[in-house]
């Protein structure tokens, strides 16, 4: 390891881990200190040059989180397309909602919806997008799920 990564990583680190800790869990907390340090890696041909470290190591901490956030963001949503509707029986519609026909049969009202739903919006908020009640978009989900059977 370089010199000057590893006198940033001995005087920050803790610092850093800190600071993840309070955005994330402890597990994460770890993994994302170190990634912020290989990060430093980069900047290794111009590290001597930075006027203010501390600023540099927090930028790039804050950059790795970002990067946590918007990968989490892409499960979260891979996960809520599985969750589609409340669900009151184990019926699993993700292979068919894929089909054309499915598609076919959707209003573009629906499609909308669908579309937002999948995107994480709740049914409050996707009311507010399309000016109607969360009830209403509850009760759209339903009818969706209904058609899809």
């Amino acid at each position: 390891m370089n010199k000057t990564i590893q006198i940033l990583y001995e005087k920050y680190f803790s610092a850093v881990y800190k600071y993840f800790c309070k955005k994330t869990n402890q597990d994460d907390a770890e993994d994302l200190a170190q990634q912020t340090f290989l990060k430093l890696i980069t900047y290794i041909s111009c590290i001597d040059k930075i006027h203010s470290p501390k600023s540099l190591v927090f930028t790039v901490a804050k950059s790795v989180l970002s990067d946590y956030y918007r990968n989490k963001k892409t499960i979260e949503i891979a996960i809520s397309f599985d969750e589609l509707c409340d669900y009151t029986d184990n019926y699993d519609f993700t292979d068919e909602i894929e089909s054309t026909d499915f598609l076919n049969k959707l209003t573009k009202r629906e499609h909308q919806i669908v579309d937002l739903k999948v995107q994480g919006y709740t049914s409050k908020e996707i009311g507010e997008k399309l000016g109607v009640s969360g009830s209403t978009v509850r009760t759209y989900l339903e009818n969706i799920r209904k058609k899809i059977r």
